[in-house]
């Protein structure tokens, strides 16, 4: 594998990993540019792994997953949104002319899809859904040729909406470009609502105000769910101690791949130098660390960890499916010390 690595047949190999009675259970993702018969040779071969180390293992096939096909997928996604901003620039011109009732009836009408819950047509039936306020936002993207949409009616989501996110592939909520925005979207996510992405309206303005071509603009500038919380708690979350930062950012070539975890105290102090697997054992055993800068994911468990133990920040390889980040934690990647 070491050879296939240095040819560039193979890439960055990631391991996630967690315990779980007393066993260690993870993921490992291989990404690689080998043809088909090497490529399942490689997975038979890691397959027939019995031992790792002293202690017995055993690897299972999850899937493999084609990056052409989904390249092709992708592509045709984009020539349809070629195809539709097209179509909504031309709308935009023909709007000025034409009434109000004349628009909604031109693009798609609004559907009742169950009690005090309005959207577009599609809105059921389509793999995606996008998420708006109320019934003039609905309006608005009908008229950009959008029908697979629906509305909250406010921050009180119903039940309904809530439970048609679990339907989809891929949900994207469009938010006003003020508080009440944000609000829906930490609703959205309190009530368990599966959302992909979110964008937000520039500030001041909301979705029912712009353009069919604002529209379609404001849904390209969407964002993953983690990266928008990220950013709306970064606003209110404190600054980490600036020694911290600065002995983590002489540290962070010393662990990056290494699987490694450095634990530092409030002064900024090694406590202990670990291999990644044991961090999460270690830091529930510890009181007095400030920081943990290591070669790794960080999840979920393991800033609800940290914030139990009140750890000032935590930075990792990278961000892994976070819903909620600590107030009093935080949170960055290697590549943010640079």
């Amino acid at each position: 594998m070491k050879k296939l690595q240095k040819s560039g047949k193979l890439g960055r190999i990631d391991a996630e990993l967690r315990t779980e009675d007393k066993k260690t259970i993870g993921t490992v993702t291989i990404p690689n540019n080998l043809d088909q018969p090497t490529a399942a040779l490689l997975a038979a071969t890691l397959e027939s792994i019995e031992r790792v180390g002293p202690y017995d293992a055993r690897f299972k096939l999850i899937g493999v997953e084609d990056v052409r096909e989904e390249k092709r997928k992708k592509i045709m996604e984009r020539a349809k949104d070629i195809m539709q901003r097209w179509s909504a620039s031309q709308r935009s011109e023909v709007i000025q002319m034409i009434s109000k009732v004349g628009e909604v009836s031109d693009v798609g009408k609004i559907v009742s899809l169950a009690a005090d819950v309005e959207g577009g047509s599609e809105a059921e039936t389509s793999d995606t859904l996008f998420i708006v306020e109320g019934r003039a936002d609905l309006n608005t993207l009908l008229k950009a040729g959008v029908k697979n949409v629906v509305a909250t009616n406010g921050v009180n989501i119903p039940q309904y909406v809530v439970n048609l996110t679990h339907k989809k592939k891929e949900v994207t909520v469009l938010a006003d470009g003020d508080r009440v925005g944000d609000m829906i979207v930490r609703e959205l996510l309190r009530r368990e609502a599966k959302i992909d992405y979110v964008s937000k309206a520039p500030q001041g303005r909301e979705v029912e105000e712009m353009r069919p071509i604002e529209i379609l603009d404001l849904i390209n500038r969407r964002v993953d769910a983690k990266t928008f919380l990220a950013a709306s708690y970064a606003v209110a979350k404190p600054v980490a101690p600036e020694n911290l930062l600065n002995t983590m950012r002489t540290l962070m070539d010393r662990v990056k791949e290494t699987f490694t975890a450095i634990l530092l105290d409030e002064n900024g102090e090694i406590i202990e130098e670990i291999p990644v697997s044991q961090l999460f054992d270690r830091l529930s055993e510890l009181d007095n660390v400030a920081g943990v800068i290591f070669d790794g994911i960080i999840s979920q468990r393991l800033l609800d960890l940290a914030q139990s133990k009140n750890v000032k920040i935590m930075v990792g390889e990278r961000i892994g499916s976070v819903e909620k980040v600590p107030m009093e934690t935080v949170v960055k990647t290697l590549d943010d010390l640079k």
